[in-house]
């Protein structure tokens, strides 16, 4: 687990490390496509069960929904790393260890 909980980073960092400095999925991207997939496969499970086309094709709706929000979330920069001025990638204090 990383040290740096909760610090949200500028840009995905690099080294050896770098995959425990990214933290614990803290975007909102993240949070909402996970959401919309959790329902999508709970509808989609139930309409198995139960053997219902109509909750069938909701669950496909829901399914092609959560790429399309999670692309158009990702885009706004809610899901995605940026770069700002001065951010090298290639110090400590740029990827955020201190």
């Amino acid at each position: 687990m990383s040290k740096h909980k909760h610090q949200r980073l500028s840009h995905p960092p690099t080294g050896p490390h770098a995959v425990e400095d990214l933290g614990e999925a803290l975007n909102p991207a993240w949070w909402t496509v996970m959401t919309l997939g959790i329902i999508a496969g709970a509808v989609g499970t139930w309409a198995v069960f139960v053997l219902s086309p109509l909750l069938g094709i909701i669950a496909a709706v829901l399914t092609v929904l959560t790429i399309v929000v999670g692309v158009v979330m990702s885009k706004m920069g809610l899901g995605s790393y940026t770069y700002g001025k001065g951010d090298t990638a290639t110090d400590s204090a740029s990827i955020g260890i201190k």
